[in-house]
């Protein structure tokens, strides 16, 4: 779900408030605090290499076209494919609940297409009760202690590349070792989307830093 809108309705008073402070700080600063995640996530977006394997590879989903995986949703999948081939004994868990009416889950048509390019059901795992990516990683995060994956060894987080910035710093702020791995073969990314994900990220950065200023336990348990 890693590029699936959040509705400003569903986050909560918390959520809000972050959400006007961030804004605050970007036009207070004159776009500088916004334009060092612009350049971080831009770094992030064009060096990053997948890495060979993993024992548990997580793949990100994303908002549903007709009921099926868009363009960008296949090719996190199909880099999860290679992956899968690569280390027979890697397991796949797609992350993603439904985000449309009647359609099925991200993480259910994730599954589906896995299985169509020929990885065998017992390796995927699905999370279907996600709304936005820090559903995905903490809801992840609670299956993968409940049954262990991949013992010590790092997480291959797979991501589109626009995307890969904010997925691992979430990830990495719920205490997950992850090794990103970004769905797209070459390093072109859309400027727009990747204005976007800054925006983004700057509002999470601002939410947990004001959460442990403030020592706001209820925010802190939701991004950490």
């Amino acid at each position: 779900m890693g590029a699936a809108r959040i509705k400003l309705s569903r986050i909560g008073p918390d959520g809000l408030a972050t959400f006007a402070l961030s804004n605050l700080i970007i036009l207070a600063t004159g776009g500088l605090s916004w334009l060092a995640l612009w350049l971080y996530t831009l770094h992030w977006s064009r060096r990053l290499r997948c890495p060979g394997s993993g024992q548990c590879i997580l793949v990100l989903g994303q908002q549903l076209e007709s009921g099926a995986p868009g363009p960008g949703y296949r090719l996190r999948l199909l880099r999860a494919v290679r992956l899968a081939r690569r280390n027979p004994d890697a397991r796949i868990l797609v992350l993603g609940g439904q985000t449309s009416a009647g359609a099925p889950s991200e993480a259910a048509a994730g599954a589906a297409f896995l299985q169509c390019h020929g990885v065998a059901a017992a390796r995927i795992r699905t999370e279907d009760a996600s709304r936005h990516t820090l559903e995905n990683l903490r809801n992840a995060r609670d299956l993968l202690t409940e049954t262990p994956e991949a013992g010590d060894a790092p997480l291959v987080l797979v991501t589109s590349r626009f995307h890969l910035a904010r997925a691992v710093a979430m990830a990495r702020g719920m205490g997950l070792r992850v090794c990103p791995c970004p769905a797209e073969p070459g390093s072109r990314v859309s400027a727009a989307r990747l204005a976007r994900e800054c925006w983004m990220l700057h509002w999470y950065h601002t939410g947990r830093t004001l959460a442990r200023l403030i020592r706001h336990r209820s925010m802190l348990e939701r991004i950490s």
